[in-house]
């Protein structure tokens, strides 16, 4: 090719694509949902500040709207790393009963999490944790609460997974016999179980399982 000739398009590239170009409007409507999600996510960064922090001004004053917005999804535990030791081992039982009325045999929940538990050296978590802390999240939430009822219907999927029989339904309702035993330090007399505690039928409104 001879100097001042212009250059010829090689046929075998292929044709590139012009570049996009965004109209005013399509760059507005970017620019008000870039500042939406901004805006959200600095109030959600600041309602779950406050709502974890120790008791302060704003969190007493706006403790309704920090509730609303972060119970019962966004909850914050930070246990990690403020560990509460258990000072009772705490035995759950559970039975079911069908929809023709026929109870089923009581089953100990937390015997078949100590079965599994024991001589694996890589138990679990479920097994080590799941129903401990369910109970635990459902005896210290407010009762009659949104949090306490999610907790409630948790506690009773439970049951529903591992009571032999269960299976898809129907079922009319699940009960649970609690026993907390004492933990003693070492050297004190073997501690003594309290009284189990059987609580009220939880009835079922559906074979799913939805608990009131």
């Amino acid at each position: 090719m001879s100097y001042g000739e212009a250059e010829q398009p090689d046929p075998t590239e292929p044709d590139r694509p012009e570049p996009v170009r965004l109209s005013r409007w399509s760059k507005a409507v970017l620019a008000v949902v870039a500042l939406l999600v901004s805006a959200v996510t600095a109030v959600h960064l600041t309602a779950i500040f406050f709502d974890a922090a120790p008791p302060n001004t704003v969190s007493q004053r706006y403790a309704t709207e920090l509730r609303w917005w972060t119970q019962p999804w966004l909850a914050q535990n930070w246990k990690l790393f403020a560990p509460d030791p258990q000072s009772t081992n705490t035995d759950i039982s559970a039975r079911v009963r069908s929809a023709d009325g026929a109870v089923s045999p009581w089953v100990d929940l937390t015997a078949i999490d100590y079965a599994a538990v024991r001589h694996d050296p890589m138990p679990s978590h479920a097994n080590e944790n799941e129903l401990r802390m369910a109970w635990n999240s459902y005896t210290g939430s407010q009762p009659g609460s949104s949090l306490q009822l999610m907790l409630q219907q948790y506690l009773v999927n439970i049951v529903l997974q591992r009571v032999p029989g269960t299976g898809p339904g129907p079922f009319s309702g699940v009960q649970l016999r609690v026993t907390n035993t004492p933990l003693e330090p070492p050297g004190h007399a073997a501690p003594v179980a309290d009284a189990p505690q059987t609580l009220p039928w939880w009835t079922l409104r559906s074979q799913e399982g939805s608990a009131k």
